[in-house]
């Protein structure tokens, strides 16, 4: 996960392969939680054989292909 500041979390639980949306866990502090239907990221990477974000769309910072620390899958 890229550092972020406080604020609304979230961790995908799984991948509902209907209408381009998946299950997702939103918290904020340690009492605030719920589970929340989002749509997927509709941003492709530059390029012919452009990756599609792993995230939510109107996500906050960046793509997951843009993480450069480390190489990330969204099967994975």
């Amino acid at each position: 996960m890229s550092a972020h500041d406080d604020g609304e979390h979230y961790g995908l639980l799984d991948d509902v392969g209907e209408y381009g949306t998946a299950l997702w866990l939103r918290w904020l502090g340690r009492a605030e939680v719920e589970l929340v239907v989002l749509p997927d990221c509709p941003v492709v990477a530059p390029g012919l054989d452009g990756e599609g974000c792993c995230l939510f769309a109107d996500h906050t910072e960046q793509h997951t292909w843009e993480d450069t620390l480390e190489a990330v899958s969204c099967t994975s």
